[in-house]
């Protein structure tokens, strides 16, 4: 996966409804600083059997080092305090991380990129498939049992 930075090139879909794909810019360095911790917690989690296993369970059938090493999946910024992320399609390679992630913490952010991976790994967005990895990959914590596609509530800080 690849950050999209202002310095990148890439750029992300256009605005959907409320969902924006920006590129990490001088404005966000907080953000981006974020996002890397959170990216650098998540390559832990690479190699593990049972993560890896429960990614390959889901309908796009890989694993997740091969989402997690997918050059093809690009991570972008959205300003929206509403809500903690999107995927641009299920199957789709744009993630955006909304700033409601970010003023969670850097957990959060880690658990909502997971649950977004799972996403582009195909888990629909009408089941908990993709919350559920949050279960087998280390992130237990901020994993929400009422999540179904979305999350719709606020729930703990963990910095």
């Amino acid at each position: 996966m690849k950050i999209n930075t202002a310095a990148a090139g890439h750029t992300g879909p256009v605005k959907n409804g409320d969902a924006e794909w920006l590129a990490y810019d001088g404005k966000l360095d907080k953000q981006l600083k974020m996002l890397e911790r959170a990216m650098e917690r998540l390559k832990t989690v690479k190699g593990w059997k049972a993560c890896n296993e429960c990614f390959s369970k889901l309908p796009g059938g890989r694993t997740f080092d091969d989402v997690f090493n997918d050059d093809s999946v690009w991570i972008s910024y959205c300003p929206l305090k509403t809500t903690y992320a999107f995927t641009n399609v299920v199957g789709g390679k744009e993630i955006t991380i909304c700033q409601q992630a970010f003023d969670w913490g850097v957990w959060t952010v880690g658990g909502t990129l997971l649950h977004e991976m799972g996403h582009v790994n195909g888990a629909p967005a009408d089941t908990h498939a993709a919350e559920g990895t949050l279960l087998c990959c280390g992130y237990a914590k901020v994993h929400d049992p009422n999540i179904i596609g979305v999350r719709d509530g606020e729930f703990p800080t963990y910095a």
